[in-house]
């Protein structure tokens, strides 16, 4: 039987070697071989763990080496095929979110231009690997001489699309291992995004980024954003194995990213300065409520308007 790649990510190794169980909500709850996760295919196999689980988290995001690959052969266990054209995409859009010359936003940027570029070689027919190499080859040259960075700057702002984004945070319910007063207080600011009106959404937003500017954790530790980013590529094998539609790929990531800085800013209010460990928390328990209600993609719009949705959220 041929053998493929079988890859182990530090931070899965790094869970294995705890010596007691983790006792986190999801944990306590989960069905034995939680938080483990296998993504098998045919040419290759890639372990991972569910962040649903808060020292999943932890190891994941916390560790500057967390995405050092391990490999060693192993036989096939799928029969599903990762195409050589996804295979290429998956891999140029992981290389693009560890660019040093760009940042979290600018790496999200070169990410949807890449998938633009993408989705108008497949309409057309045109899946050759070779079209995506040369397309992340120029982006990372444009990335290394700082025009990304500027062209990232002049996209224009669509607030219309970040309060919308806002006012479906009303729907967040966050299952927060802390004292019950700091768990409501969240639940109730986040539940006001349901019924504020648009202006005042939009005042509300403002305030928001503001506080989140004023984070310096991602400043000092600014692998934790980044390895979240890593993860969501690696896990999806983003955009997807069967993906068609890049834009509405690229939006949903968007749209996480906009939704954990907005509930690190919620978080971070009244001069509370973030920890390390309690943005952990709060991608984790964003990432078990999104598992149980995932946002329903938009079917009736266009790769590129979805894409220009994401853009906005940047």
């Amino acid at each position: 039987m041929e053998s493929i790649e079988h890859y182990h990510p530090e931070f899965v190794k790094g869970y294995a070697a705890q010596e007691s169980a983790c006792t986190c909500l999801a944990c306590r709850h989960a069905q034995p071989g939680f938080p483990y996760v296998s993504i098998r295919l045919k040419n290759q196999q890639r372990e991972s763990l569910n962040l649903a689980c808060e020292t999943a988290a932890r190891q994941a995001l916390l560790n500057p080496e967390a995405f050092v690959l391990h490999t060693e052969p192993k036989p096939a266990e799928s029969e599903t095929v990762l195409d050589a054209w996804h295979e290429a995409l998956n891999q140029h859009c992981i290389n693009l979110a560890i660019h040093p010359a760009l940042t979290l936003e600018g790496r999200l940027y070169a990410i949807g231009v890449l998938l633009s570029k993408a989705q108008q070689y497949r309409d057309q027919g045109e899946q050759e690997p070779a079209l995506l190499s040369a397309m992340a080859e120029q982006l990372a040259d444009l990335a290394e001489k700082g025009v990304l960075a500027q062209q990232f700057a002049l996209l224009p702002a669509i607030p219309e699309h970040q309060v919308a984004a806002l006012k479906e945070m009303g729907a967040i319910r966050l299952n927060l291992d802390v004292p019950m007063a700091e768990k409501m207080a969240m639940a109730l600011k986040l539940s006001e995004l349901a019924i504020l009106s648009p202006s005042r959404l939009a005042e509300r937003h403002q305030a928001m980024a503001a506080q989140w500017q004023a984070i310096t954790l991602f400043d000092e530790q600014p692998w934790i954003l980044t390895n979240a980013l890593i993860y969501q590529l690696y896990h999806q094998v983003f955009p997807g194995i069967a993906c068609d539609n890049y834009g509405e790929a690229f939006l949903a990531l968007a749209r996480d990213f906009f939704c954990i800085k907005m509930l690190c800013a919620i978080r971070s209010a009244d001069n509370h300065q973030l920890t390390a460990e309690e943005a952990a928390m709060l991608v984790s328990a964003f990432e078990a409520w999104k598992q149980q209600h995932p946002f329903p993609p938009k079917g009736d719009t266009t790769a590129d308007y979805s894409l220009l949705c994401g853009l906005s959220l940047l």
